[in-house]
């Protein structure tokens, strides 16, 4: 997945992507946002899942719904109700979710 963060002209953290990296990038901006709190416990979920101790874990932001489990990631848009569910490798989303996280940390 391709995926470019960069700062507004307000200060705000933005995430872009093509394709389907477009839904990732919404949830990263628009539900994890300029916290990296957020995105740490995230992590720390899909490395409770990835060791056995947790078979599901979920949770709902601003537009999305994260569902986490050992067969993968699944982001349901809780706005548009038409738009079919993304699903995604765990370590894809570690990966931008770690990313994101430290850019969020680093500004």
């Amino acid at each position: 997945m391709q995926l470019e963060f960069y700062w507004d002209s307000a200060g705000d953290p933005r995430a872009r992507g093509k394709g389907q990296s477009e839904v990732l990038a919404s949830f990263l901006e628009g539900d994890l946002q300029g916290s990296g709190r957020q995105g740490r416990a995230i992590l720390r979920a899909i490395d409770r899942i990835e060791a056995g101790q947790l078979d599901r874990w979920e949770t709902t932001g601003n537009s999305y719904t994260l569902t986490l489990s050992s067969q993968g990631a699944s982001l349901v848009n809780e706005i548009d109700e038409n738009a079919e569910p993304f699903e995604l490798p765990l370590p894809q989303l570690k990966e931008a979710v770690a990313d994101w996280t430290a850019f969020v940390d680093e500004g």
